[in-house]
């Protein structure tokens, strides 16, 4: 109870003051403290076990997954099949699969879809073989997602497998094999929900196809009757952004009700602006995002940089200076290689 309300600490003294402990107190306590960010402190408590179990192993190396540190999750895994001899659940794999993403291995994936085949994972839940078609897209391997889509039996099919399909296909830019699966899941009687359209409408803008994302758009409002949140419209502004279609852009930005409209949208519709090179929209957008948030220097930079594209010199310098007599912020850059 301590650990699941955040209070760490009265947790641990309970747990030190136990006469007897079992395995379950023990996975709870490093769970509660993984999942609180205090991954040192879990990972203590792990090598301290005396027993340790499938449950054990997963709680840890979820801590590393959920903390952006993949290659020692990884590490743990390896260490819990070799060296501890301890055979992985399905939640264990569903546990490392964002790990292995995070990596980007190819290698790697394709070792972890082998241990699942073998132990039976794959044809057993259906929520490993979705998972693996996230896994290889994230990894860059389309051909390896479409063809683990594909084996996957149609009666076993959820919405959740077509979605992680069409969503790959968004990822990779392939928006006509993105529609494409749309119909057949539809053909399939399946219900596309939220989630799925904006996987395809992120596909259409990543591949241009601009008429099929807002027909697809009209499709999801008019024919489903499903509600377009924040993601939805930011999906359809980027999709006319990219194209050039400024104006359609501008128009579906203004739409969006006043509860769900945010700041991001109008930085995407400023970065198009900027892409294109339109001045007096671009002002009008970076209008809308200070009045919301005035504290990120990247929105200053842009515009200055719209303006200097635009030979309005002075303009640039003057919304420089006012961003240094601002209190704002810019993230620094970093490169992984």
């Amino acid at each position: 109870m301590y650990v699941a309300c955040g209070s760490v600490g009265e947790g641990r003294q309970v747990f030190d003051g136990m006469p007897e402990r079992n395995p379950v107190t023990w996975n709870v306590l490093i769970s509660g403290l993984t999942k609180w960010g205090r991954l040192d402190l879990a990972r203590s408590l792990f090598e301290e076990m005396p027993v340790r179990t499938v449950v054990s192993w997963t709680a840890i190396i979820d801590g590393y997954t959920r903390l952006n540190q993949p290659n020692e999750a990884i590490h743990l895994f390896r260490k819990m099949v070799k060296d501890d001899g301890i055979t992985p659940s399905e939640i264990t794999m569903l546990t490392i699969f964002p790990a292995i993403a995070n990596v980007g291995s190819v290698k790697v994936c394709e070792s972890a879809h082998c241990y699942g085949e073998k132990r039976g994972f794959n044809s057993s839940d259906i929520r490993v073989s979705n998972s693996l078609i996230d896994l290889y897209s994230k990894c860059g391997c389309i051909m390896s997602a479409s063809k683990s889509f594909e084996e996957i039996m149609d009666a076993r099919k959820n919405l959740v497998s077509w979605t992680s399909i069409i969503s790959a296909f968004a990822m990779h830019g392939m928006g006509e094999e993105a529609a494409q699966n749309f119909s057949r899941m539809e053909i399939g009687g399946l219900k596309p929900n939220q989630v799925t359209f904006l996987s395809v409408l992120n596909a259409f803008s990543h591949g241009g196809l601009v008429e099929e994302g807002l027909r697809f758009f009209e499709k999801m409002v008019n024919v489903y009757q499903l509600v377009p949140d924040i993601k939805h419209y930011g999906s359809l502004i980027d999709m006319l952004g990219r194209a050039g279609r400024l104006k359609q852009a501008e128009k579906v930005a203004l739409e969006i009700p006043r509860e769900i409209a945010n700041v991001v949208i109008w930085r995407t519709l400023l970065g198009a602006c900027s892409f294109h090179g339109d001045v007096e929209m671009a002002e009008r957008a970076t209008t809308r995002i200070l009045e919301i948030e005035r504290g990120y220097g990247g929105d200053y930079v842009l515009m200055s940089n719209v303006f200097a594209g635009a030979g309005r010199f002075n303009d640039a310098e003057r919304l420089r200076h006012l961003m240094d007599q601002a209190t704002v912020s810019k993230v620094p850059g970093h490169s992984l290689v």
